[in-house]
């Protein structure tokens, strides 16, 4: 009989961002052992206090939020779990100061699913700091599970493949102000259209997921389009995001649309519906796969939020084991449950191959 003399360690993370979701993530983090060494937050509300408080465990953790990124990051965290913004142009600086540091990143921020052409100077900026400091960069969320690696497990029944369609709804109070906000929440018709017109409308998740499916099909893009438009509210409905009534004739979401025709022939499209939930509306998932032969997968009473944090932490492992660099959501296998959040302590350095 084999003896195994491995030692195994906690995984050191820290919390960066105490919002919403970093204080899921804080609970997740701690019911599955991993040892948290540091918590980042840029609220004066929030810094100076103990983690455990403002994620409300009902318990100190011995960890005091701050808001020196460079000072928290130097403590010898494997992983930064960072729960702060959605497009890499305003989480680029954020995702440096980890990386340079020597730490690896796993995000919710969305665009970092698949960024190679979406935010391709970003994408490419940070792929290189991570590389020079030996350390990986990856996003998850419900989309690693429900709008990637769930659709193409299906896709893996098909003969032939037409068309893809895919139809997510969300609830945007689960998110908090930032993600209400830039929704436009409680503004006009007229005035998201005239911010349209003037500043555009950055491809939101939906873009991201088509391309990182596609990619880990081994087809091709064609052509790409994408376009938004604005959920109107008929009746007010309270938005607890942000601490008003919606009133009638303003918006309480959006529906971002991407179409996606391959080279290869076989076509996809997916449909972002993020809006306020009135009482009794759920957040749901559903794919049809139109081919021989046509199929169908749906999710209903889906968690998005919770599950974006689960997901997330599950991930943990497969990132600090993952390659140095960059790795957009089609790189890396499929997600797995982890019951607790060790490494193999017989590399210390948990050095990677480059």
């Amino acid at each position: 009989m084999t003896v195994s003399h491995n030692k195994s360690r906690p995984v050191r993370a820290v919390v960066y961002g105490v919002g919403e979701m970093g204080s899921i993530v804080t609970r997740l983090l701690v019911e599955r052992g991993a040892e948290i060494v540091g918590a980042i937050a840029r609220s004066e509300t929030k810094v100076g206090r103990d983690l455990g408080e403002v994620a409300g465990l009902g318990q100190l953790l011995g960890v005091t939020i701050e808001d020196n990124p460079a000072a928290v990051l130097r403590r010898g965290a494997d992983i930064a779990v960072v729960c702060v913004g959605s497009y890499l142009e305003t989480m680029r600086p954020h995702f440096a100061a980890c990386l340079e540091n020597g730490v690896n990143v796993v995000t919710i921020e969305e665009e970092t699913v698949f960024p190679w052409t979406t935010a391709p100077d970003h994408a490419k900026f940070l792929d290189l700091m991570a590389k020079a400091n030996g350390v990986t960069l990856a996003a998850s969320g419900a989309q690693d599970v429900f709008w990637l690696n769930l659709v193409t497990t299906l896709l893996g029944a098909s003969h032939r493949i037409d068309q893809v369609i895919g139809h997510s709804v969300w609830n945007v109070d689960d998110y908090g102000p930032e993600v209400a906000r830039h929704l436009h929440i409680g503004t006009t018709r007229e005035e998201f259209e005239q911010h349209v017109a003037d500043h555009g409308w950055p491809e939101f998740v939906a873009r991201q997921t088509l391309e990182a499916m596609i990619s880990r099909l081994g087809l091709s893009i064609g052509s790409i389009n994408s376009t938004v438009t604005p959920l109107i509210v008929v009746e007010p409905v309270y938005c607890r995001a942000l601490g008003f009534e919606v009133p009638p004739g303003a918006l309480i979401g959006t529906v971002d649309r991407t179409e996606v025709a391959s080279v290869e022939g076989p076509s996809f499209s997916f449909t972002m519906e993020g809006r306020i939930h009135r009482k009794g509306e759920v957040d749901s998932n559903t794919w049809q796969v139109f081919g021989e032969p046509d199929l169908v997968l749906s999710n209903d009473r889906v968690p998005t939020r919770f599950i974006t944090c689960s997901t997330l932490v599950n991930r943990i492992v497969d990132v600090i084991e993952a390659p140095p660099g960059l790795v957009s959501l089609n790189m890396l296998g499929a997600p797995a449950f982890r019951p607790r959040l060790v490494l193999n302590a017989a590399d210390e350095t948990f050095s990677k191959s480059t």
